[in-house]
C-alpha cells in the first residue's frame, strides 16, 4: 500500500509515535497510525499496516508520485465540500452572503485540505454568545463531515480555545504556536479566529502567527485602518461586502460551516443574532433558550461540572444533550438577570442631553453576590439598556463602569446621529495617560483604562463629550 506521511505527533520519552498517513491505493484515506520507526513528514513509501501499527515502510522516490498524491489530496478535499449557498430570505443578509460565498468557500476548502492531511488546527472563538454559537456550529459541521467522509479515518487534530479578549496578542499567538510544537507537518497548521481581533492591538499577535500558520479570520467588527489582518487572503468580514455588524460573527461562521456540510443551524444562527442584538433577530423559544445557555456557560464555566477554565464546543454539546441540566441552568440565568435588572434600574444616575438621556451606573452596585461571575458586566450593560429602552420611549445611552472598564451602550435609533466610537476615541486622546484603548461596534463599545484612579473623571468627561456630540 502506498502512503504519504503527512503529519507526525511526537510524545516526549514515548517509544511509539503517531503518524498521520495518507494512503492512496483504492481510495485516498488519512489514517492515524503508530510506529517505532523514525519517519519524516512528506515521505512517501510502500507500507504494511497491522492493527493500526506501521510495521514496514519502504521509501519511494519520484516527483511524479508526489504530484499524483497531491492531486488526490486536492480532489478529496474538494469532495468533502458538500454544502451550498445559505439563504435566510432576508434580502440585506442574503445579498452579503452571496457576495462572500466564493471567499468563504475558498477558506473552507483550505480547512478541508488541512483535515485531509491530518494537520493541527487551532480555533479561537470569542467568549460570548456570538463567538460560542459560531464555534458550536463549526464543531458540529466538521464532526459530521469527518464522520461521513470516506477520506477521514482519524479524530481531527483540533484545539478549541475560548478567547476572553477583543484582541489577539503576541502571548496568544505564542500559546498557539506552542500547541502545535509537538507536531511535524508537511504544511503549516491552520489557525481560525472567530469574532474578535479586528484592531491594531492584534497586529503583534498576527505578526507571530502568520509565519507559523495559515490563517482564516472571521469577524464582523468595524475594520480599523491600521489592522494588518485585513490583508490576509482569508480575512472575511461583512463590512467588506456591503454589510455591517448586524451580520453577526456567529451567523457568518454558520454560513462558512454550511459550505462544508448542510446541517441544521437555524437555532444557532438565531442565538447569535439574539446575543449581539442584531436587527435581523427573529427569536424563537428554542433560540432564546440556547442564547441564555451560551451566555451563562461562556460567562462562568464553573456551572458545568468538571470545567474550570477553557470551554469547548464539545462541552456545550454535552450540556445541550442533558435536557434537565440545561433547563436548570437556563432558569438560573433568567432569574439572576431579572433580579439584577431590578436593582440596576433603581441605581442609575440620569443626565439629560436634549431629548436623549444618558444613564450611568456602577456594576458593583447591582451585583448580588461578588462570587458569582454571571452575568459579565459588558453583557449586563446590553441587557440593562434593553430594560431602560422598555421604560423610556426616547433613545438613550448607558455607561456602566466596573474595575478598569467602562461599557458604553446606545440605542440603535441614535446610530448615524451619535458617533459613539469617535466620542470614545476622543476621550482616549484627552486622557492618554489613563486610557489604554477604546473600541467596539457603533452602538456597543468600551473604554479600557490603565487603572482606576481617574475613572470617575473619565466617566464624567465621557458624559460631557456625548452631550457635545448630541448637541445638547
Amino acid at each position: 500500500m502506498r502512503g504519504l506521511v503527512s503529519c507526525i505527533r511526537r510524545y516526549p520519552d514515548a517509544e511509539e509515535t503517531d503518524y498521520f498517513i495518507v494512503t492512496s491505493d483504492a481510495s485516498l484515506r488519512t489514517n492515524s497510525l503508530h510506529s517505532r520507526m523514525n519517519l519524516n513528514a512528506g515521505e512517501i513509501g510502500e507500507i504494511t499496516i497491522a492493527e493500526g501499527f506501521v510495521s514496514v515502510f519502504e521509501p519511494i522516490e519520484g516527483e511524479k508520485t508526489r504530484n499524483e498524491i497531491g492531486r488526490e489530496i486536492e480532489k478529496a478535499a474538494a469532495g468533502m465540500m458538500k454544502g451550498a449557498l445559505h439563504r435566510i430570505m432576508v434580502p440585506q443578509v442574503d445579498s452579503v452572503t452571496e457576495k462572500m460565498h466564493k471567499k468563504l468557500g475558498d477558506a473552507m476548502l483550505l480547512l478541508a485540505h488541512k483535515l485531509t492531511i491530518g494537520a493541527p488546527i487551532v480555533v479561537r472563538f470569542h467568549n460570548d454568545i456570538d463567538g460560542a454559537s459560531g464555534a458550536y456550529a463549526l464543531y458540529k459541521t466538521v464532526r459530521f463531515a469527518c464522520e461521513t467522509s470516506e477520506h477521514i479515518a482519524y479524530k481531527p487534530n483540533i484545539t478549541w480555545r475560548m478567547h476572553g479578549s477583543v484582541s489577539y496578542s503576541r502571548e496568544d499567538a505564542t500559546a498557539d504556536v506552542l500547541t502545535c510544537n509537538n507536531y511535524e507537518c508537511m504544511e503549516k497548521p491552520l489557525l481560525l479566529i472567530l469574532d474578535f481581533g479586528t484592531s491594531d492591538e492584534s497586529n503583534a499577535g498576527l505578526e507571530v502567527a502568520k509565519s507559523r500558520f495559515d490563517i482564516v479570520w472571521l469577524d464582523h467588527h468595524p475594520i480599523i485602518e491600521g489592522f494588518e489582518g485585513r490583508k490576509l487572503d482569508h480575512y472575511i468580514n461583512p463590512w467588506n461586502f456591503g454589510g455591517d455588524s448586524n451580520y453577526t460573527a456567529g451567523f457568518l461562521t454558520c454560513v462558512f460551516a454550511k459550505t462544508l456540510a448542510n446541517i441544521d443551524t437555524r437555532d444557532i444562527e438565531e442565538a447569535s443574532f439574539i446575543g449581539d442584538y442584531s436587527e435581523h433577530s427573529k427569536p424563537t423559544v428554542a433560540s432564546r433558550k440556547l442564547a441564555a445557555l451560551l451566555d451563562l456557560v461562556t460567562s462562568d464555566t464553573r456551572v458545568i461540572a468538571g470545567i474550570k477554565g477553557n470551554l469547548t464546543p464539545a462541552d456545550i454539546d454535552a450540556v445541550l444533550g442533558d435536557r434537565a441540566k440545561s433547563e436548570e441552568l437556563i432558569a438560573y440565568a433568567e432569574n439572576r438577570v431579572s433580579e439584577m435588572l431590578d436593582l440596576a434600574i433603581g441605581s442609575v444616575k440620569i443626565y439629560k442631553a436634549g431629548k436623549t438621556q444618558i444613564y450611568v451606573t456602577d456594576f458593583n452596585d447591582v451585583r448580588i453576590n461578588e462570587q458569582e461571575r454571571y452575568p459579565l458586566p459588558g453583557r449586563f450593560a446590553s441587557k440593562l439598556l434593553g430594560r431602560i429602552e422598555e421604560l423610556n420611549r426616547s433613545p438613550c445611552i448607558l455607561l456602566l463602569h466596573f474595575g478598569s472598564f467602562v461599557s458604553a451602550r446606545m440605542s440603535k435609533k441614535l446610530i448615524g446621529k451619535v458617533e459613539l466610537l469617535r466620542v470614545l476615541d476622543a476621550v482616549r486622546s484627552d486622557f492618554p495617560n489613563y486610557v489604554e484603548s477604546t473600541g467596539g461596534h457603533s452602538n456597543a463599545a468600551s473604554i479600557k483604562l490603565k487603572g482606576e484612579e481617574m475613572k470617575k473623571e473619565i466617566v464624567r468627561h465621557t458624559v460631557e463629550k456625548l452631550k457635545e456630540e448630541i448637541g445638547a
